[in-house]
């Protein structure tokens, strides 16, 4: 592929600043970070804007980032596509209909490797000021589309002047949001590096007060970017690999003795058994996801990890309706790159400090024993879904019941 190298090298990154109508058509006035930083204006079609408008508020107070990837069509030729809303610490996904003139644009600009490329993409112009020249120009021949400087009309004077405020009233307002935006980036990665320096470091998590009115058992909230364990008093029960066949057994199990557990699904396995995903949500068990196939992360281009995250989050989310919170990484690979993209999409990276190697051994009483004969009061357990589980789960929570433990969800 021309200049692949170059797609694997650099992150696009698509800052939206602005949506505005001009002469009938509207822009996005966008920073893309490619190489460098470029602010452009993308000229998409009226529906699509409308769309962004009613999610966004550009008060000064929220900063947006468009994603680089579109799901599956959803009905009328529209598509579904990301925005990621942030304001100082908190993020949240808005998800909002695109068109296919914007799913096409959008895979350009993806698929370009350079500046001069994205030269070459006739919805993108460098500024606004282009743009009012490119109007001017179908009313008046004798002003030039990119070039001439000369103000031949009071009018376009106005305008011009109007978009110089403009202009140096959203530039003043980028870099007072970056300025947060970094400090934000700067603690998260703080904490990442104080987890990963020693691995039984307790997280910060708070205990919630609200129980399901359906079901009994107890939820923590994990408040940490990264969570290898939870408060004393407390045990979550985890299962990888899902949905399978053994899904709806072990949710039945856990639904019998009343207590939480946690479902980490992988989207290949969403897609093919969606009625088992809706049967662990329907029963209050949370869910999160476990990447799209199940790769080891920290070998993948920026490209590659973005897929594995969104493919499986869409994958989930649109069986389940609701925004996936919790990632736990296959293998529980981790470097510096997996960690900020994983950030960026505001998850909390669930790890686990008790593993019975279940997939090794494949047996129910060498489970249930490594269980038994380690501590586990704040502890998250690390299971996979198979029969050898299904036969062990009993055992292990009147175990943990015995030792006077909550069973809980994570969220």
């Amino acid at each position: 592929m021309k200049g692949g190298n170059l797609v694997n090298k650099f992150v696009k990154v698509i800052e939206l600043l602005a949506i505005e109508n001009h002469d009938e058509k509207s822009y996005l006035r966008i920073k893309l970070s490619f190489e460098e930083e470029y602010e452009l204006c993308w000229e998409i079609d009226r529906d699509t804007a409308n769309n962004l408008k009613n999610i966004c508020q550009f008060n000064g107070n929220h900063k947006y980032r468009l994603s680089l990837h579109i799901t599956s069509e959803t009905s009328n030729n529209y598509f579904k596509s990301v925005l990621t809303k942030t304001y100082l610490n908190t993020s949240q996904r808005i998800y909002f209909n695109c068109s296919v003139e914007y799913k096409k644009s959008l895979e350009a600009i993806k698929n370009s490797n350079s500046m001069n490329d994205l030269d070459l993409l006739p919805f993108l112009s460098i500024s606004m000021t282009e743009i009012e020249d490119t109007i001017a120009t179908q009313t008046n021949s004798i002003i030039s589309k990119r070039y001439n400087t000369t103000i031949k009309w009071i009018s376009g004077g106005v305008i011009g002047f109007i978009f110089i405020i403009l202009f140096g009233y959203i530039y003043n307002l980028y870099l007072y949001e970056a300025e947060i935006n970094n400090t934000v980036v700067a603690n998260a990665e703080a904490k990442i590096k104080e987890v990963n320096s020693n691995s039984n470091v307790t997280s910060h998590t708070n205990l919630s007060s609200e129980v399901s009115s359906n079901y009994s058992f107890p939820y923590l909230m994990l408040t940490d970017s990264v969570a290898y364990d939870i408060p004393e008093g407390y045990v979550a029960i985890t299962f990888d690999d899902g949905p399978s066949k053994y899904t709806t057994e072990i949710t039945d199990i856990l639904k019998e003795y009343k207590v939480g557990g946690t479902f980490f699904f992988l989207g290949i396995n969403a897609k093919k058994h969606p009625d088992f995903v809706r049967y662990v949500q329907s029963n209050g068990y949370s869910i999160g996801s476990h990447s799209m196939n199940h790769i080891s992360m920290s070998n993948l281009s920026i490209t590659d990890l973005e897929d594995q995250i969104l493919q499986s989050t869409l994958a989930i989310e649109d069986i389940t309706k609701e925004k996936l919170v919790l990632f736990r990484p296959p293998y529980g690979a981790l470097n510096e790159q997996t960690k900020d993209v994983l950030y960026n999409h505001d998850y909390k990276i669930t790890l686990w400090n008790k593993d019975p190697e279940d997939w090794k051994s494949r047996d129910a009483d060498k489970i249930f024993d490594y269980v038994r004969n380690n501590k586990t009061s704040g502890s998250i357990i690390l299971l996979h879904e198979s029969q050898a589980v299904i036969d062990a789960l009993p055992k292990i929570i009147e175990y943990l019941q015995e030792q006077d433990l909550k069973i809980v969800n994570l969220h």
